[in-house]
């Protein structure tokens, strides 16, 4: 019975085609980096303690669902995006300087980063710390 060799250069073209292979494969899927959802602005309704959250328009969050949590109170909203990306909540219950956690997510792999910001009137653009 005759044995066939594979000969240095074909052993070194199947490592070279698997490496290209590989390298080709992962190149296509790309880390996602998650970007935060834009600054909310908060303005506190007629009855006390009862607050409005709205977002501006983000294309990225067209269609999504915005996840807003009150960490102090443990309670929040969801509240669907409009088309153009932009979000109004109401009410959300707290009290002014409470924590409040906001992220949209479009589908289990396509969302925003969470951000945290003070409750109080006007656009939240400072974090919990």
């Amino acid at each position: 019975m005759k044995r066939v060799r594979c000969s240095w250069s074909m052993r070194w073209l199947a490592a070279l085609l698997a490496c290209l292979s590989y390298v080709f494969v992962f190149a296509c899927n790309s880390p996602f980096i998650p970007i935060p959802p834009p600054n909310p602005t908060f303005a506190e309704g007629a009855t006390p303690g009862e607050w409005a959250v709205s977002a501006p328009a983000d294309p990225r969050a067209s269609g999504a669902r915005y996840y807003i949590y009150n960490a102090d109170l443990g309670s929040g909203l969801i509240q669907q995006a409009a088309p153009d990306g932009s979000m109004y909540a109401y009410p959300l219950h707290g009290v002014a300087g409470d924590r409040i956690n906001i992220r949209w997510e479009r589908t289990p792999s396509d969302g925003s980063s969470t951000i945290c910001r003070r409750l109080g009137e006007g656009t939240a653009v400072r974090g919990c710390d």
